[in-house]
C-alpha cells in the first residue's frame, strides 16, 4: 500500500470534489500516477500526477472550467506542481501510444504553467511517447482516488 505524504493526501482529497463539481456525471474516475502511485514521492522535489477519466470527449468550455478550478492559483498544490491529464474512457482503455488527451494542465508554484487543450497543440519537441507510458503505469499501478457511482 502506498504511504502518501499528508499534504498531498489533503490536496488530492480537495482536488477530486473540485473535478467532480465541474465534470459531474462525466467523471468516471480519478487516479494518482507518477511518483505518488509508485510510492516514490519526495516532498519539495516531486510533482503530483493525476489522471481524470471521463465518459466521453469534453467541450472546450468544460475543459476551460476544469483548468480554472484546478490551477494552482485556485487550488494550491503543496508539491512542486500538478501535472493533470484528462482522457475519455475510450482513449484510456485504448492501449495506443497516441496522446489522445482532452486537456492537459501543468501548474504549480515551482513549475512552468501550461495548458494544452488538444494533442496537436502540444510541442512536438516535448515528445508524445509519454502518454502511452503514463497510461501503462496508470493501468498497472494507478492509485484510485475516485470512481463513478453505478
Amino acid at each position: 500500500m502506498t504511504t502518501m505524504d499528508p499534504a498531498v493526501r489533503r490536496y488530492l482529497a480537495d482536488l477530486v470534489p473540485c473535478a467532480r463539481d465541474v465534470l459531474g456525471p462525466e467523471l468516471v474516475g480519478a487516479y494518482a500516477a507518477g511518483s505518488v502511485a509508485l510510492d516514490a514521492y519526495r516532498p519539495g522535489r516531486s510533482d503530483v500526477d493525476v489522471a481524470l477519466v471521463c465518459r466521453g470527449t469534453l467541450s472546450r468550455r468544460t475543459s476551460q472550467a476544469l483548468v480554472d478550478r484546478l490551477r494552482h492559483e485556485t487550488l494550491p498544490c503543496p508539491a512542486r506542481g500538478l501535472e493533470l491529464v484528462t482522457y475519455s474512457r475510450e482513449v484510456a482503455a485504448s492501449g495506443t501510444p497516441e496522446p489522445g488527451f482532452e486537456v492537459e494542465l501543468n501548474t504549480g508554484a515551482r513549475m512552468s504553467s501550461r495548458v494544452t487543450f488538444t494533442p496537436a497543440d502540444r510541442p512536438a519537441a516535448d515528445g508524445h511517447f509519454w502518454y502511452g507510458l503514463d497510461r501503462s503505469i496508470l493501468h498497472q499501478r494507478g492509485l484510485p482516488l475516485a470512481a463513478a457511482s453505478r
